[in-house]
């Protein structure tokens, strides 16, 4: 998932990479974080109905699974172009081609031509954006009632691991990068937008943490 900047993301997340994802998807479902991440929404309280905000949604599986559950409408934001091309043509196979609005966009710079919604979910998007509180504030300022978002935990494994990836992305020239942020950091930063951690969970790996307004 992807919310980079739209140059960076046409390199590092090009058709390739699109296709391979929708593959494993149509194969497979979702991965174990997004389960967990779905699973989180689907088990809170929400109005009939609810909306959706999904920042970096790549091959749109959270809005897949979401508009099978309920969800009238999902705004798909994404600053790949072949992510969006897949994401749309997977809508029209499942029929939901008229209750998503798919936008091509860098986020948070664009945050003011984006609805608010129910739910804003960020699936690994956090770690791709230096500039985290902006990010974050920006997301919240658009969800109503959840926002869910996942995150590589702060270990020492996952951090040497994210250090080699970015050396190896330098030395071959590609601007790419991932971050592994402070999770209090984070947490604080929708604290003082005025939601609520209410949930935590996820992998090894990965963290999901589950924030109400």
């Amino acid at each position: 998932m992807n919310c980079c900047h739209r140059s960076t993301a046409s390199t590092q997340f090009d058709n390739a990479v699109a296709q391979r994802d929708i593959r494993r998807f149509r194969r497979r479902g979702p991965d174990a974080t997004t389960r967990h991440l779905v699973s989180a929404v689907k088990n809170r309280p929400l109005p009939p109905q609810p909306t959706l905000l999904d920042i970096g949604g790549g091959i749109g599986a959270i809005h897949h699974l979401l508009l099978e559950e309920g969800f009238s409408k999902a705004t798909h934001l994404d600053a790949s172009e072949a992510y969006l091309a897949i994401a749309e043509e997977q809508a029209k196979k499942l029929g939901h081609t008229d209750r998503v609005q798919f936008q091509l966009a860098d986020f948070p710079r664009d945050a003011s031509a984006v609805p608010d919604v129910d739910v804003v979910t960020l699936d690994r998007v956090v770690c791709c954006d230096p500039e985290y509180p902006q990010l974050l504030r920006a997301a919240a300022g658009h969800a109503r009632r959840l926002l869910v978002f996942s995150y590589p935990r702060a270990r020492w494994l996952v951090r040497a691991v994210t250090a080699f990836s970015n050396g190896m992305r330098r030395l071959r020239g590609r601007p790419f990068r991932v971050y592994v942020h402070s999770p209090a950091g984070m947490r604080a930063v929708l604290e003082k937008a005025g939601m609520i951690q209410t949930w935590a969970g996820g992998t090894w790996i990965w963290a999901v943490e589950l924030f109400e307004r």
